[in-house]
């Protein structure tokens, strides 16, 4: 079992280190799903309610309607018992969304934890092996929780070395594919019919695509920005048919078959609309995702984002269907789907570990703390057995996630250097949809860069 091999103020610097290494973009599966950066951060803290035998303290890295969900959620666990009090402290990720947690990491290294942090789940490998985190499998097994009480990629993905470490209360399911139903029949398209195959995409937004001289004006899709440059490739890679890590021989495959060619189909894409400088769909100052302008024709859409779209321009005619996919690499539609998210965990100095289990058991996996999650926050959660699933299955706004939620069998790798490796495929296929290098040179860089990087981290925790 990965326990503490190096003092928590060293594994901080090692952190930190790779905040100013690796600073990008990362994750998010939730850093882009939860879109919108912090306006204000007033409401985004909370007292413990009075009289508690204990309080803990919760770090929440949210701004806006989330972080006052998680107000919102901490209030509604006090009403469900009357013992623990919980103290909600706005605590921001900066750049990266998750991968530099500055006020997490000092804390941790003062010694002056909080008793719940958030991370994103592909994160826990690093901090375990940091030695910052808790085991949580003997709590799981004494709450009768397993494997068949989550869907199989959160599974999956808050274990590490066969020991459970997180409770994953958001399940973020990317992506359902979106399409605009006018801009097809303008362009000649049947607006019932959308593409099954990614050459079908091809064939599609060769109809879409309208230029002025040198410029885009309306384009079929932005295979390159589906969330930033690795999150596409993860997408399109999936779709492909590729896989991202080898568990056996713990070494990341960027350069796999499959992933090349869903490189090499990005970077045609981009050349066949005369660069991916030339795309101007979007004007300036648009605060909506830029599929709402009807200049794109196709689109993965995160849950927040299509739902601004449906309230916003309400009068944009939008299907929704599962990602197109390519053989024989992949077998079917929507075998690009992967599962981002994220999870709670207890650092391993926290105080008051029994409570703050009983706050993260609550808020991710019991029926009546998922509702409170989904009503406050509005996340799906990872707890296969809630409830308020079906609730979810029924919103006509979240039925394509749900879709996506109950089919999706991926997740990004949970390696040790999950954020280097996400950083490194943001540069490197930057660098090949601008001509820099090819795909395979691009995707071979990735992985000499992030195997160098993974010894450099072994030597580092083992010393």
């Amino acid at each position: 079992m990965p326990a503490a091999r190096i003092s928590r103020r060293r594994a901080i610097q090692a952190l930190g280190g790779l905040g100013l290494g690796a600073m990008g973009l990362l994750n998010g599966g939730c850093t882009f799903t939860k879109g919108t950066p912090p306006i204000t951060d007033v409401g985004l803290d909370k007292k413990p309610a009075p009289g508690r035998k204990t309080n803990i303290e919760v770090y929440s890295v949210w701004g806006g309607t989330v972080g006052a969900g998680m107000v919102k959620l901490a209030a509604l666990f006090e009403k469900a018992q009357p013992d623990i009090g919980v103290r909600v402290v706005y605590a921001p990720a900066g750049m990266g969304g998750g991968a530099v947690q500055q006020k997490l990491f000092t804390a941790i290294a003062g010694d002056n934890p909080p008793d719940v942090g958030q991370l994103v789940p592909a994160q826990a490998p690093q901090w375990v092996e940091l030695g910052i985190m808790t085991d949580l499998t003997d709590r799981y097994r004494a709450a009768g929780l397993g494997k068949d009480d989550f869907f199989a990629p959160i599974w999956d993905g808050i274990q590490y070395k066969d020991r459970v470490w997180q409770m994953q209360w958001d399940a973020d399911p990317n992506f359902p594919f979106f399409w605009n139903k006018q801009l097809f029949e303008d362009s000649g398209l049947d607006p019932d019919k959308p593409p099954r195959t990614l050459d079908e995409v091809d064939e599609y937004s060769a109809k879409i695509l309208k230029k002025s001289g040198a410029n885009v004006t309306k384009i079929g899709m932005i295979p390159w920005d589906s969330y930033g440059y690795s999150n596409s490739l993860f997408t399109w890679g999936f779709g492909f048919g590729a896989e991202f890590y080898d568990q056996e021989r713990e070494e990341v495959t960027p350069d796999h078959e499959y992933s090349v060619k869903a490189l090499e189909w990005i970077v045609k894409y981009a050349r066949s609309v005369g660069g991916a400088d030339r795309v101007t769909v979007t004007p300036p100052g648009l605060q909506l995702h830029p599929f709402s302008t009807g200049n794109i024709g196709m689109s993965p859409l995160v849950a927040p984002n299509y739902r601004d779209i449906k309230t916003n321009v309400k009068d944009m005619k939008i299907g929704a269907t599962l990602l197109p996919f390519e053989p024989p690499g992949a077998k079917a539609p929507g075998a690009g789907a992967w599962i981002g998210g994220w999870g709670m965990f207890i650092p391993a100095t926290a105080r008051h570990k029994d409570e703050a289990w009983e706050f993260m058991r609550w808020a991710g996996a019991t029926d009546e703390g998922t509702k409170a999650q989904w009503d406050t926050i509005g996340f799906p959660p990872g707890y296969r057995k809630a409830s308020v699933l079906s609730e979810i299955r029924d919103d006509p706004v979240m039925a394509p996630f749900y879709d996506v939620l109950t089919t999706a069998t991926n997740i990004r790798p949970p390696v040790p250097v999950a954020d280097f490796y996400f950083t490194q495929l943001d540069e490197q296929i930057s660098n090949a949809v601008l001509g820099l290098s090819t795909p395979l040179q691009a995707l071979r860089t990735v992985k000499k860069n992030v195997m160098g990087e993974w010894d450099r981290f072994r030597k580092e925790v083992q010393a």
